[in-house]
């Protein structure tokens, strides 16, 4: 009993450090983050209603995280805050069982915790996990899934191996209501254990039959979330909008840079691993020459940044949190690069990725590291469960490109905890039993930033509502005011019921095409039209800005205060009246 205690302390660790970052972060908003004001709502009504009711905007199912939220709405009431703490909820159950995941997949106890330490302090995780969104539902059903199909491989009898991949498929086809890209689990992943385990006929059937149901529960919940009155059904087809294969190709290169960079922690200790400081030094030129000479190069990765994955709002008026970050740092080191931080961080990327391929081709200082554990997995049993999931999820996120012109990097989260597992393993197996005190350093500190950068965002919506609430209070109606595209959504569902988009299905004729937005207007801000395009019940007389001028308006309330951790600590927000129309 002390030695299981033991043996799950470090995965305790690892969900209470997202525990502490919750309060740390203080992501208390009464108003939108992203998308999740949608799932929000559908939540409220269902607490309200016990219906699902979709509102135009939810491409996700989000099937059991309704429930869930409807939950904690039904304990302690409706409110923002309330709905997203279910998130961290399951947020701290991730980061406890992908821990246990890596130990089983064949990382030691420390190299587990790093690893999972990496993946859960990350930019494209953290800010998420206190959200509603649900790219963390989905996460946490694949990392079951996959800690499933271990549990079955390495089971002592049949017995045990039939419950788990039994639990694998069923778990699987449920957990993928929330998030329908988790289906890859029961439709790949499950499929790919069972092939492991062919040799054991009655694995095989039970297990194939686990997936014949869980194949139908997918089937009959795609048909009825297609049959949804403004649901936005997703469809892997390509559509009209199929964009140049350079496209594609720009934008995977980006994905792949983005997770080089996450991946730094781990990444970057294959540099000191180099048997020879010439070789190093050779790395080390030839990752300058990578990052600053190739023509196109850094301003790639800089795309791809650390930074701006931090902050998801980059068209808002604040600047994101790097920018801010590499101001100071520029000008204390009285450094003439404009882009300080993305130089640096470019630079320690090309570095690790070059000493990995070194590694990859020469003998390492370090010697091998035999897999004596009960627990451990060979490369070929762990290639064949991840293998053809990884894949296929990656031709999904093509096809998803293809028809939505663009990827966003916390859909990449799956593949993420991917690459750890393999650069942790391989780091473990071919250079050193433990990854050094150097990469828990590196962890700290780009956790930090995730840390203040999600602490800033949340100050910056926490802003927003409260001078939002302050023009409602004096009686402005909801539909006057410009704010947020999160508040604008909110606004058009209290309203009118749904978003205005031209996708839904159900009921016919729901979109109207909007009218023409006031040309005072649109040449203040050449995407409102598009940004007001979904919301034609807002008619703005005033708007939150930090330009007490915007569009040539007025202060019509006091300004609003509201303080970030980075410089300039202390920032207004105005709630300004726009002139009537010309």
């Amino acid at each position: 009993m002390r030695a299981t205690v033991k043996n799950h302390a470090p995965a305790v660790v690892c969900a209470a450090t997202l525990l502490v970052c919750y309060f740390v972060i203080q992501p208390y908003a009464e108003i939108g983050f992203a998308d999740d004001w949608s799932y929000i709502k559908t939540a409220q009504l269902l607490a309200q209603t016990g219906h699902i009711v979709y509102n135009g905007w939810a491409s996700p199912m989000l099937g059991w995280q309704l429930y869930f939220g409807a939950l904690f709405i039904k304990l302690f009431g409706f409110s923002f805050t309330v709905v997203r703490f279910c998130t961290a909820i399951e947020a701290m159950a991730t980061a406890f069982l992908l821990q246990r995941t890596f130990v089983r997949a064949g990382l030691n106890s420390w190299n587990a915790t790093l690893t999972t330490m990496t993946f859960v302090l990350s930019a494209l995780y953290l800010p998420l996990a206190f959200t509603f969104l649900t790219d963390i539902s989905g996460v946490l059903c694949i990392v079951a899934c996959l800690y499933m199909c271990l549990r079955a491989v390495q089971a002592q009898s049949e017995r045990s191996a039939m419950i788990w991949i039994s639990l694998a498929a069923l778990v699987n086809a449920v957990g993928g209501t929330a998030r329908q890209i988790v289906w890859l689990g029961v439709l790949v992943m499950v499929p790919s254990t069972l092939w492991l385990l062919r040799r054991s006929r009655r694995v095989l059937v039970v297990g194939g039959l686990s997936c014949m149901v869980g194949a139908g529960i997918v089937a009959a919940a795609m048909q009825w979330f297609a049959r949804q009155p403004y649901a936005i059904p997703q469809s892997l087809l390509p559509g009209n909008r199929v964009e140049s294969l350079k496209h594609l190709l720009l934008q995977g290169l980006l994905g792949a840079g983005q997770l080089a960079l996450m991946a730094l922690p781990i990444l970057l200790m294959f540099t000191v691993s180099l048997p020879s400081w010439r070789r190093r030094v050779a790395a080390g030129f030839g990752a300058g020459l990578f990052s600053f000479f190739l023509p196109g190069t850094h301003e790639l990765y800089v795309k791809a940044g650390y930074g701006e994955a931090a902050s998801y709002f980059g068209g808002y008026p604040m600047e994101s949190t790097s920018q801010r970050l590499n101001e100071i740092v520029a000008c204390g080191a009285h450094l003439p690069t404009h882009d300080f931080l993305g130089s640096l961080l470019t630079g320690a990327t090309a570095l690790g990725i070059l000493s990995l391929a070194v590694c990859l081709f020469v003998r390492t200082r370090g010697r091998p590291v035999r897999l004596g554990d009960k627990n451990s997995i060979s490369w070929q049993k762990l290639g064949l469960i991840l293998g053809p999931f990884s894949i296929v999820y990656i031709v999904v996120l093509a096809l998803n490109m293809l028809r939505n012109g663009a990827l966003f990097g916390r859909y990449f989260l799956p593949l993420f905890l991917i690459l750890l597992l393999i650069l942790a393993r391989y780091y473990q197996e071919k250079v050193k039993m433990k990854l050094p005190c150097a990469s828990g350093l590196l962890v700290v500190i780009f956790g930090g930033f995730t840390v203040v950068a999600a602490h800033d965002d949340f100050a910056w919506f926490r802003g927003n509502a409260t001078a939002i609430n302050e023009m409602r209070s004096s009686g402005v109606p909801a539909t006057a005011i410009l704010g947020p595209w999160e508040y604008l959504g909110w606004a058009e569902i209290e309203t009118v019921g749904h978003i205005n988009d031209d996708r839904i299905r159900v009921p016919k004729g729901a979109y109207v095409p909007p009218q023409p937005l006031r040309p005072d207007l649109e040449n203040c801000d050449p995407d409102l039209a598009a940004i007001l395009k979904g919301t034609p019940a807002i008619r703005p007389a005033y708007v939150v800005s930090p330009d007490p001028a915007w569009c040539g308006g007025k202060i019509a309330f006091p300004p609003m205060l509201y303080r970030t951790w980075v410089a300039p600590r202390a920032n207004w927000l105005y709630a300004v009246k726009l002139p009537t129309s010309p």
